[in-house]
């Protein structure tokens, strides 16, 4: 499902493959070594097919040192779009961030992500910090 990350309109200076195998190879990592305080979870349908998953982790507040839980990361299989399934993902790492004691729960999306920035803010997210990117040798860029 990591290949759900690119598939929208990307950044000039970002390829499909950098964010896809960048993904690919954080998420392996917390698999196979998760960090304390971070949980990953998986919907499945009533066979056993995976329909999505979320990652999770603590971080701390830049602001007022605060720690709050982040979304990672979170994907849906193409094939389940619209059964609900970001929905569940999302209160699942609300209850999660509860029960940690967490204030807060963040994220981050690309601008042009419209599907999730729907989704998020369809479930109370608001948007808090914009990021700017400017490339200062064209030639460099990734694409």
């Amino acid at each position: 499902m990591v290949s759900r990350f690119s598939e929208f309109t990307l950044p000039g200076w970002r390829s499909a493959h950098e964010i896809d195998s960048t993904s690919h190879a954080l998420l392996l990592k917390s698999i196979q070594k998760p960090e304390p305080e971070s949980a990953i979870f998986i919907a499945e349908d009533e066979n056993a097919t995976p329909a999505g998953f979320i990652h999770l982790q603590s971080q701390t507040d830049y602001f007022n040192g605060d720690a709050h839980g982040y979304i990672s990361d979170l994907a849906v299989e193409k094939s389940f779009e619209g059964q609900r399934v970001g929905k569940l993902l999302i209160h699942k790492a609300e209850e999660w961030a509860i029960q940690k004691g967490y204030r807060i729960l963040t994220l981050h999306v690309f601008s042009s992500n419209t599907h999730a920035r729907h989704l998020y803010e369809k479930r109370g997210f608001e948007e808090e910090v914009t990021k700017y990117v400017k490339i200062l040798n064209p030639s460099r860029a990734t694409r």
